[in-house]
């Protein structure tokens, strides 16, 4: 094997060039097309729109400079002069990162409440009158219970008691009972407590501090800034004081700084619950969070940002040819860029309507391609989402690139993507998604002219060498092609640059590595998609071709004349095939499973036979055809009960076509008795369909050219010549070949591959002179549907 033939990169041997135009695409003139339901223009509307949006998304999200020069690149353009005065524009993100520093750092506006202080201290006195009042009652409903007891007593306590209940179930504050039983250990009747004096006392103490320190009303984190600023808001005296925001208690910190404060005073335990509780009802916020005067300085600050920094003065050289763009001539290239847009009126809407004309302008020589060349895919709803699957993840992939900056546009996987749609579909299908994600990678790229030129080198490289894929292994030769081709062609603008083996050579060169390793996914993809989208790749149809496979050998071993039969019209289909252009291997699988029915009863055709062994010979002509017809219905079951792919069960379903079961026809004609009612040719036909692909009609004339030519008595070339001639001229008669795009000179030369095919297989010798070659003798009367005969 060549190194070109490893590749997939060497000529077809025996193939001939066939002519351009529609029968070069496969397509019949004037042939009807399918009409479209809306539900199927709606799919594939919503297919084109979701590509033109990820395209439009992968759109790096940069100010509007087109790109045509990024940093480290060699300026390839004139020399630039600022025709105007202009401001130098800031990055985005600089400017982005400005504006979030004014944020963090503007101070939260409050409003202090300057009586909170004394808000709490009498929320603590109202607080201490009711707990007198709860312990007084207490205490007097104990001495009650304790005298003895008496009808007034009694009554005296019970009203106590009720009085005590009441007093506690209002106060303000939830106690627990260990707590209550703390505060009225000590209980008087005038409802003073050393203890709850003491709690009191401290909780005030705890209250005025944090007052001072200032309570806001919302949580401390809202406050965002290491300051707030402090407004007095009394009209007669306005005043603004800036205080550190550590030191301010935040609502939700209250109960956390009192409980410290307190713990710091000596409480513990159930006093320093109850005290906590006595702050944490009595204190009320000092600082009003202003969110809406908050925001308007915040915002005032923001835009006072300025984007720019310096100026260009008119007549500046901003760069020259050769120059290398440096970030500041990046940075004034695209300030340059901006500012001239903001004199034309140029928006950023207008931006986006130009990206999306220029995508759409990328998109539909795909589409029309599809439409107009290849209506099977397109009109297909499975084979239109696959295309736009496969399109759409590496858009995807665009965008990733796009967010990881770099080098990293070389990593997409765009060989990957190439690899898919030629195995799937065919090469030129592969060729045209080339040119359109080389063309949608320049664009998203900004304008990147070596992306678009690598990428459409080495994908029409990938195409050659994955057309006529054989194996599975064939994918790490096409890997090796495109890590050879990036190469070179890396290699080629690196040494265009000052510093050649840079940084951003090797990491374009890693990039391109992780393209070509992705590679290797393609056939496990591959099979997901067989499976998914119901397609049927080369690969499949050569592990199908293996004759070793369960349902074939059961063939060989069921109906072994059957087998040999099926075995010389995959030879001959292939040959044919592979002359005209068509799908040899597609040719040679459809063969080699086209009679599979006949293993369910082998007996009822000839080359099964033993010789004096015909069970049609005691059946009606009519029920004979009956049996003969039903292999074809027995194969197309067979094969879905085996899940052969549908394109092979379309080769059993077709290789008859509609075609007439003449011997059978003639012999009910024969029979029919003279006044009986005329023999009807449709019930001696096959159901069909008949073939609608060129490598249907092959199997279909290879089938019955074999079949007919072992009915030869003495084959010769003149006679299997006539032979030939008569089944073709049948077949197109009858209009079998209608539905396949074969011309004429197709016909002639796959005659012509028919025949030197018998010539091997009869083994004809060489006439010595004066020897007769039988070219004056009649050709041998056959009938060109010998196939069925019994």
């Amino acid at each position: 094997m060549t190194l070109f033939e490893r590749f997939g990169l060497s000529p077809r041997p025996a193939r001939r060039p066939r002519l351009t135009g529609l029968r070069f695409e496969g397509r019949i003139p004037d042939a009807p097309r399918p009409t479209l339901t809306r539900q199927q223009i709606a799919l594939r509307a919503g297919l084109f729109v979701a590509l033109a949006g990820l395209a439009l998304l992968a759109f790096p999200n940069v100010s509007v400079y087109d790109g045509s020069g990024q940093v480290g690149d060699v300026w390839k353009g004139e020399d630039v002069v600022a025709p105007f005065d202009y401001s130098i524009r800031l990055p985005e993100a600089q400017v982005v990162a400005r504006r979030d520093s004014v944020l963090r750092s503007e101070p939260a506006i409050v409003a202090e409440h300057a009586a909170a202080a004394d808000s709490a201290m009498a929320a603590l006195a109202r607080l201490s009158a009711r707990m007198d009042s709860a312990v007084g009652a207490y205490a007097q409903w104990s001495e009650a219970r304790e005298a003895p007891l008496n009808a007034g007593l009694a009554a005296t306590a019970r009203a106590d008691s009720a009085r005590y209940v009441r007093a506690r179930a209002a106060f303000p504050v939830r106690l627990a009972d260990r707590e209550w039983a703390l505060l009225l250990r000590d209980a008087e009747p005038a409802g003073r407590t050393v203890l709850s004096d003491l709690l009191v006392g401290a909780a005030s103490r705890v209250s005025r501090v944090l007052a001072e320190r200032g309570v806001a009303d919302v949580p401390r984190d809202s406050l965002l800034t290491p300051l707030v600023l402090v407004r007095n808001l009394d009209p007669r005296v306005r005043t603004e004081e800036e205080r550190d925001s550590r030191r301010v208690v935040g609502l939700d910190e209250v109960e956390r700084e009192a409980r410290a404060a307190l713990l710091a005073d000596g409480l513990t335990g159930d006093s320093l619950a109850v005290a906590t509780a006595f702050v944490r009802a009595a204190v009320s916020p000092s600082l009003l969070y202003q969110a809406d005067a908050t925001a308007r300085r915040r915002d005032a600050m923001v835009l006072a940002v300025l984007p720019t920094r310096g100026r260009v003065l008119q007549g500046t050289t901003l760069i020259r040819r050769g120059d290398i763009v440096t970030p500041e001539r990046f940075d004034r290239l695209r300030s340059l860029d901006i500012a001239q847009r903001d004199r034309s009126g140029v928006s950023w809407a207008q931006t986006v309507f130009g990206r999306m004309l220029l995508v759409v302008a990328s998109l539909v020589p795909f589409l029309l391609f599809l439409y107009l060349l290849r209506p099977g895919v397109f009109y297909d709803n499975r084979k239109a989402v696959l295309v736009s699957l496969v399109l759409g993840l590496t858009l995807a992939g665009f965008f990733v690139a796009g967010i990881l900056g770099g080098e990293s546009r070389f990593g997409v996987p765009v060989a990957l993507a190439v690899v898919l749609l030629t195995i799937v579909f065919d090469s030129r299908v592969g060729s045209f998604a080339t040119i359109t994600l080389a063309l949608l990678g320049g664009l998203v790229f900004g304008f990147d002219f070596e992306f678009t030129f690598a990428t459409l080198i080495v994908g029409i490289l990938v195409v050659f060498s994955v057309r006529d894929v054989k194996s599975r292994s064939q994918l790490l030769a096409s890997a090796g092609l495109v890590v050879g081709t990036y190469a070179v062609l890396l290699l080629g603008y690196a040494l265009l640059r000052a510093d050649p083996f840079s940084d951003r050579f090797q990491a374009e060169a890693v990039a391109a590595l992780v393209n070509a390793l992705l590679i290797l996914l393609a056939a496990p993809l591959l099979w997901g998609m067989e499976r998914t989208f119901g397609v049927t790749t080369d690969l499949t149809l050569l592990e199908l071709s293996d004759t070793n496979r369960p349902l074939l050998k059961e063939l060989s071993v069921r109906a072994p004349g059957t087998f040999n039969h099926a075995l010389q019209v995959a030879n001959l289909a292939e040959a044919a095939a592979d002359a005209v252009g068509a799908n040899a291997l597609r040719a040679r699988v459809g063969a080699l499973y086209h009679d599979i029915g006949k293993m369910l009863k082998p007996e009822y055709f000839i080359e099964n036979q033993r010789p004096g062994e015909n069970p049609h010979e005691a059946l009606r002509p009519s029920m004979s055809a009956l049996v003969i017809a039903a292999h074809v219905r027995d194969g197309v079951e067979l094969a879905r009960e085996n899940r052969l792919p549908a394109m092979v069960a379309d080769f059993i379903a077709t290789h008859h076509g509609t075609g007439v079961m003449e011997f059978f026809l003639r012999k009910a004609e024969a029979q029919r008795a003279p006044d009986g009612p005329p023999v009807d040719p449709a019930d001696y036909r096959y159901p069909g369909p008949r073939p609608g692909t060129n490598e249907q009609a092959i199997v279909m004339l290879a089938d019955s050219v074999e079949a007919a030519s072992r009915s030869l008595d003495r084959p010769t070339p003149k006679r299997l010549a006539v032979l030939v001639d008569s089944i073709f001229q049948a077949r197109i008669a009858d209009g079998q070949l209608d539905r396949s795009s074969l011309t004429f000179q197709d016909i002639d030369r796959i005659k012509e591959t028919f025949l030197a095919m018998l010539a091997g297989i009869y083994h004809f010798r060489v006439r010595y002179p004066g020897q007769d070659d039988g070219a004056d003798e009649e050709p041998e009367e056959v009938h060109v549907d010998k196939i069925q005969e019994p």
